[in-house]
């Protein structure tokens, strides 16, 4: 990070100057809309604010956009601000947070011990991430189960957890597939975070990879773990809300370093100075039309946060500024709030901008227990992640609810897009993304996605690598499949596959 020994002075003299621009932001926007009627229709003008909201969310300022964080505050305060001037109303008691509590650490400042049926590994031998334990629940104490290569892809026919009981234990896994690795991959049922997915959603408390590469090797997995090692880790407060997501702690061990068996007693000890914080959810609703039909509600959601970012030497930039992930998204969120809310339709419009997404989907998971709107009256949910990136395409990822999917393809060349399905069907990205509460309750749902690429949770994923002109196709072809359901089609129909799994 871009940091001097005057970096607290800085700071706050940034988020003061910030502020100002928030609300220059906000009556700029208020002004254009009352100037005309129809600039949410103009490509070239949705493109310039597009990338006037990118530019705010993803710039150095916000410091990552971590859960929680000063960032994060102030990225709430942009997002609420332009809903109040576009006339999109507060949804939670007369304010636009549903606050929730989250702990975090740094990995860095933390230590973490493991053992094997008592005897302690030498920290060089092992990686820990930590996806959403909280350290204040005690030691991960877990019996261990062999598990193969832990691979399930149901499309080759391949469920090694097949006939496991894996509750409340450690899955221990292979590095590999019955097939070869491709080195740039990092997501897959054949990589670390698919088969710890397969695995948590079975039950499993935690994953252990036997891997030679921790995070030194030239694969992309290694690279992503040399990241994320380093990133602040966030869980749900109080102790003992339990996995908010598919995810679980992965512990890498070096195969060498210990013969792992199914029935011996593993421990991880975290010891780490816990700083407990507020994040936000921010919502918005446009209240429908029609005196039946305004009770159900059409839902829109991207994730407003990213990672945060690293301390490192002066001079060396540790921001994940997160502008594809996933300022794109919400970007385009509050594009489509602004148009909804000058012309209503007979259904109802929940605007959720979530947090703690990049922490394991923390927000939505805070919010299905305590929806603003309840589940079952919600017909439909659109969520933008990651859009910026588009070569002329846009994958619609619908597992759920095929009709979205098929709607989305028809509407594509209106606006010179080419719609194409899920490239990489046994990721089964819903589980890491702010569908997974949702489709959990039985909402019919669809991601618009462009794709991962070599700076996805890097600090290169920049603002001025978005593809604007696309950015806005992608925005207006969102706005025109979801206008129906706004304006009282049928709801599409909710189709759950054998492959969905969830906890119990």
């Amino acid at each position: 990070m871009r940091r001097d020994t005057r970096k607290a002075q800085r700071k706050l003299a940034r988020e003061a100057s910030l502020a100002v621009c928030v609300v220059i932001a906000a009556a700029g926007a208020g002004c254009r809309q009352r100037a005309s009627d129809s600039w949410t229709r103009d490509l070239e003008g949705m493109e310039r604010r597009l990338a006037a909201d990118v530019a705010f969310l993803a710039a150095d300022e916000l410091e990552g956009r971590g859960t929680p964080s000063r960032g994060l505050d102030l990225a709430a305060l942009y997002l609420e601000t332009q809903l109040r001037a576009a006339g999109v109303q507060p949804a939670v008691s007369g304010s636009y947070r549903q606050l929730y509590r989250v702990g975090s650490y740094r990995p860095a400042e933390a230590t973490a011990t493991v053992t094997i049926n008592g005897k302690r590994l030498d920290p060089a031998d092992y990686l820990l991430l930590n996806f959403g334990r909280d350290p204040d629940r005690g030691p991960i104490s877990l019996v261990a189960v062999d598990a193969g290569t832990g691979v399930v892809d149901e499309e080759r026919n391949v469920n090694e957890l097949a006939g496991l009981d894996l509750k409340g234990k450690a899955a221990v896994v292979r590095k590999g597939a019955p097939w070869p690795l491709e080195k740039e991959a990092v997501f897959g049922p054949d990589r670390a975070i698919g088969k710890v997915m397969a695995a948590t959603v079975r039950g499993a408390e935690m994953l252990v990879y036997l891997s030679e590469a921790l995070d030194g090797g030239d694969e992309a997995e290694c690279r992503f773990f040399a990241e994320m090692k380093q990133a602040p880790v966030a869980f749900l407060r109080p102790a003992g809300s339990g996995h908010a997501s598919a995810l679980s702690p992965i512990l890498v061990v070096r195969p060498k370093a210990a013969s792992i068996r199914s029935g011996d007693k593993i421990e991880v000890r975290i010891q780490a100075r816990v700083e407990e914080g507020e994040a936000a959810n921010v919502l918005g609703l446009i209240r429908g039309t029609d005196p039946g039909l305004s009770e159900e509600w059409v839902v829109f959601s991207a994730h407003y946060d990213h990672v945060g970012f690293r301390p490192v030497r002066e001079g060396e930039d540790g921001i994940w500024n997160g502008a594809d992930d996933n300022a794109s998204g919400t970007a385009a969120v509050l594009e489509i709030a602004r148009g909804v809310a000058m012309r209503p339709g007979k259904r109802s419009v929940l605007v959720f901008f979530t947090s703690g997404e990049d922490r394991g989907i923390l927000g939505s998971a805070w919010y299905a227990a305590a929806p603003v709107v309840p589940m079952d009256r919600v017909a439909a949910q659109f969520n933008l992640d990651m859009i910026g990136r588009s070569d002329g395409r846009v994958q619609a990822i619908a597992p759920l609810a095929p009709s979205l999917y098929e709607e989305a393809v028809a509407a594509g060349p209106r606006h010179g897009l080419e719609v194409v399905p899920d490239q990489q069907p046994s990721w089964r990205v819903i589980y890491l993304t702010d569908l997974y509460h949702f489709a959990r309750s039985g909402v019919p749902g669809i991601f618009f996605f462009t794709g991962t690429h070599p700076d996805y949770h890097q600090v290169t994923d920049t603002a001025e690598k978005i593809r604007y002109p696309e950015l806005a196709r992608i925005t207006a072809l969102v706005r025109e499949v979801s206008r129906g359901y706004i304006d009282g089609a049928p709801r599409p129909r909710y189709e759950r596959p054998a492959w969905f799994v969830t906890p119990d």
